[in-house]
């Protein structure tokens, strides 16, 4: 069975969706098999990955309401590091009044997910800033999520809100969920106030919790006018070199096994 993993923040612009990606391709490029979910409406994880997102398609939001299956919608990428459940920039407010309706609303995405848990090693879930109920389905799902950040006192602030509402979900829907770890994005090794967050982060959650930092690198910026994450398009890039070491923190807290059913 694959392990399923969040990457969630209600703060936008915090670099979900670099992280989702170049965490795939690293992964992909060591032999997981690798499957990304794209939550978002922006779609931007879709578009990224090679999906025509001004075409029409099967997307995540027709799985979610039973439209169609899961593997209806699969997306497979031309470089085959990973593939993609992929978003829809179509997206509209009477979706989420059709999810609300139906029955069980917070595990619908839970359910389209085990026709996949078979087929991948792990599943990587890039979740929206805002669509609660998107977020909530991504939570209810996942056994381990991740929150990237950047490095501001309001993503300190941001941070707490989100821990709360982990906590709620693994009380209330999902006992299986943890935390596993912060990641801190866009880090300038230069700046005393990125140096004072990551101070404050530490005393309030721990070393442990706090991932290898992602340095900025504009090469990250560019990837995805190629739509490819940055191992491939800049493989001797810093970038590239933190990701592989955020891939290594991410197995060391997550129990991921190659091939373990196919």
């Amino acid at each position: 069975m694959s392990a399923v993993i969040t990457f969630a923040n209600k703060k936008g612009g915090s670099g979900k969706t670099s992280t989702v990606v170049n965490t795939a391709g690293v992964l992909g490029s060591r032999g997981y098999r690798v499957l990304t979910v794209d939550l978002d409406p922006q779609a931007h994880l879709s578009f990224w990955s090679g999906v025509n997102t001004y075409d029409t398609y099967l997307s995540i939001y027709d799985a979610l309401l039973g439209k169609c299956s899961g593997k209806d919608t699969l997306f497979r990428t031309e470089h085959g590091l990973y593939d993609v459940l992929p978003a829809s920039t179509s997206f509209s407010s009477s979706f989420i009044k059709q999810l609300l309706d139906g029955q069980n609303p917070e595990g619908q995405l839970k359910k389209v997910l085990l026709d996949f848990r078979n087929d991948y090693d792990c599943i990587l879930i890039d979740t929206p800033p805002t669509v609660a109920a998107l977020t909530l389905n991504a939570l209810s799902a996942a056994e381990s999520v991740f929150i990237p950040i950047l490095l501001n006192f309001l993503a300190i602030e941001g941070l707490a809100q989100l821990t709360q509402t982990i906590y709620r979900i693994n009380a209330a829907f999902n006992p299986d969920l943890r935390m596993c770890g912060i990641i801190p994005n866009q880090y300038d090794i230069r700046s005393n106030h990125s140096k004072r967050v990551m101070k404050e982060i530490n005393e309030n959650f721990g070393e442990q919790m706090i991932s290898p930092r992602i340095r900025n690198d504009i090469r990250i910026a560019e990837a995805p006018e190629y739509r490819i994450p940055i191992n491939l398009f800049a493989p001797n890039s810093r970038g590239c070199m933190d990701f592989n070491l955020l891939a290594d923190f991410i197995l060391e807290k997550v129990t991921i096994a190659k091939g373990a059913s196919k």
